[in-house]
């Protein structure tokens, strides 16, 4: 009797040493496990283009899926920075946006006509001390309407522009029509000037802006072209 106890004894004894042998085992193999992430080298503003020279690839000693970070060599092509960021922080897929992406911006319309969610605007700006109004938005789907306020989706690519146009939003008079015409090109704003210049370079000859070489002339008004037509 004192013997079978003994044996019994002795092969629970084995197997516990056996399962207590695998959960050190997994925490070891666990511990172990090591993940690439990025990290910002430097300070980056909200709007930027993303560069790789911003970052450096680091190991974690944590498990994949633990950190929600966005993966070296996984960035898109074109993207930029959803906020701004400071040296040291972790890069997560939510602090980027992609280069065709599209951001909400609120904006107060001058004696806007009937608008709907889902519908396509163009928007035009008279432009500061002048007389002249220009198409700065084609095409631009609404997310949202109230009252004298709009709720547009723009391009990510030129935020810090709309951020100005909606900064001086109270100083502009903005016009919505049905979406007409093409797209306009633009520059780097300065001030709510340039601002609108990058967004309509041609319709802003009155103002001081520097012109890029190459850069064609306007063309005429059609107001302009229908006189010298008579």
């Amino acid at each position: 009797m004192n013997r079978r106890r003994l044996i019994a004894a002795t092969f629970f004894s084995v197997v516990i040493l056996a399962v207590l042998g695998v959960i050190v085992g997994a925490e070891v193999v666990s511990s172990g496990a090591t993940v690439s992430v990025m990290r910002l080298r430097t300070d980056v503003q909200q709007g930027a283009a993303f560069s790789s020279s911003d970052v450096e690839v680091i190991q974690l000693r944590i498990d994949p899926g633990d950190l929600n970070d966005q993966a070296p060599g996984s960035v898109p092509p074109g993207a930029r920075y959803a906020l701004s960021l400071q040296a040291g922080d972790l890069l997560a897929p939510d602090d980027l946006v992609s280069g065709d992406a599209e951001i909400p911006v609120t904006l107060t319309l001058t004696d806007p006509p009937p608008l709907a969610t889902g519908e396509a605007v163009d928007l035009f700006a008279s432009v500061p001390e002048s007389d002249t109004e220009v198409l700065i938005g084609h095409d631009l789907a609404i997310e949202q309407v109230n009252a004298d306020s709009v709720t547009l989706l723009v391009s990510s690519q030129q935020e810090l522009a709309w951020l100005e146009i909606v900064a001086f939003n109270s100083d502009l008079k903005l016009y919505a029509l049905a979406s007409v015409g093409a797209p306009p090109s633009g520059l780097a704003p300065d001030d709510v000037d340039q601002a609108i210049c990058e967004l309509a370079p041609a319709g802003c000859p009155e103002l001081t802006v520097p012109t890029p070489p190459g850069t064609p002339a306007p063309a005429p008004a059609a107001s302009a072209a229908a006189t010298s037509s008579r």
